[in-house]
């Protein structure tokens, strides 16, 4: 570049405040003037564009066209009985997020802000598609946005717009706002989404209390069916044998030998008597016959007692078999219904529940669209955009020079 080109800014200065040019840069000079004039243009034409354009027609927007929107708030907790007595490893978690019931808040979470929560709605009778469609709305706003169809994703879509749930991870506060054309509609849709989400807190009470008393159950089932069968096989066995108690009857046997063997003494004594005293009694003969009796009156008891396979021994043992299996199966079912009671009140204490902090609210006075806000984030924008251009095109042109 010669002398005379980078001296040509000061000469078009010169030129702009009425002096002559120097001999042989005037055509230059006037070049770079008439370019300088048409980057002075443009920037013009791109302000007005990028800046000027954009924010008159935010402010005709948000002033005039955009229909008021009306929030509905709640705020609620999803507690459980345990957390009223929570250790103090429990507050440590609590401290750094984790904690039962932050999980059980960002399930409920999560569920207000799916397709669920939304059929729930249709489900309880909400005309969704009507609140979003209300004649006051505005045509950008209103449901289905003018470059969408009317179809259950865009629907979706624009339900999640209109409803958000934000979480306080650290306190587990659950925070629901809800965005429709008219009061009562934002008042009905988070009254509804809110007995959604009690609901949904119930049904995971139910399936919780059904995970933790299921195998509980399942053991005092079998424990039961095992008692009705000891029992049974008791029951039968002393059908069959036609006794209650054999070790009650063992006694009156016992009782029994123990008569039989005094009068076989006797008369084993008598007999003796007899013999040394009239050796030719005509008694002796019969006294004979009664002793053999009596004798095998005793070895007959004793035979029931100890012998052969039906003898009461036998069933005794059989007996005491039969009631130490019932006696069991009743042990386990006692503690199978201790550990049903157990399990029960564990399911109790983590029994969880929605409570309110901030009941749903009729909204008085409309606070979106935030329009001074919209139009001067529009502004600020436009400008950031018009002056990453205007630099660039700057550097670009200095550069080329």
């Amino acid at each position: 570049m010669s002398v005379t080109e980078r001296s040509l800014p000061a000469i078009v200065t010169n030129l702009l405040s009425g002096a002559k040019p120097p001999p042989g840069v005037g055509r230059a000079a006037e070049a770079y003037l008439a370019a300088l004039t048409w980057r002075k243009h443009l920037a013009r034409i791109g302000f007005c564009l990028l800046v000027v354009a954009p924010t008159l027609l935010a402010t005709v927007f948000y002033g005039l066209l955009a229909a008021p929107r009306y929030v509905s708030e709640v705020k609620f907790i999803v507690r459980s009985v345990s957390s009223q007595r929570a250790t103090g490893l429990d507050m440590l978690f609590r401290t750094f997020g984790i904690s039962k019931t932050v999980d059980d808040a960002n399930v409920i979470q999560q569920y207000l802000q799916s397709r669920d929560a939304l059929q729930g709605v249709i489900d309880a009778g909400v005309d969704v598609k009507a609140i979003f469609q209300r004649p006051e709305a505005d045509w950008w706003s209103s449901y289905p946005y003018f470059w969408r169809r009317d179809t259950t994703e865009s629907l979706f879509d624009y339900f999640s717009n209109r409803v958000s749930v934000v979480e306080d991870s650290t306190k587990g506060i659950l925070e629901l706002k809800v965005v429709t054309f008219r009061p009562e509609d934002s008042l009905l849709l988070s009254k509804t989404l809110l007995k959604l989400a009690e609901g949904m807190v119930n049904r995971m009470n139910e399936r919780a209390q059904r995970d933790a008393m299921g195998s509980a159950q399942r053991e005092v089932n079998f424990a039961m069916e095992t008692v009705i069968k000891a029992q049974g096989e008791l029951t039968a066995f002393r059908n069959k044998e036609i006794i209650v108690d054999p070790s009650k009857s063992t006694f009156s046997l016992i009782e029994t030998i123990g008569n039989l063997s005094t009068d076989l003494s006797f008369a084993q004594a008598e007999l003796k008597q007899m013999l040394t005293t009239s050796p030719n009694s005509p008694q002796i003969p019969t006294q004979r016959a009664k002793i053999a009796a009596l004798e095998e009156r005793v070895r007959v008891e004793r035979a029931k007692m100890a012998g052969g396979d039906n003898s009461l021994a036998n069933k005794i043992a059989t007996y005491e078999q039969l009631a130490l299996r019932r006696d069991l199966a009743d042990k386990s079912l006692s503690n199978a219904m201790n550990a049903l009671d157990v399990a029960r009140q564990e399911a109790r204490r983590q029994h969880i529940y929605v409570e309110e902090v901030v009941e749903p609210n009729l909204p008085d006075e409309s606070t979106e669209p935030r329009r001074f806000r919209s139009v001067m984030a529009v502004l600020v924008f436009g400008f950031a955009i018009f002056a990453v251009i205007w630099i660039v095109s700057v550097g670009y042109g200095e550069h080329t020079q």
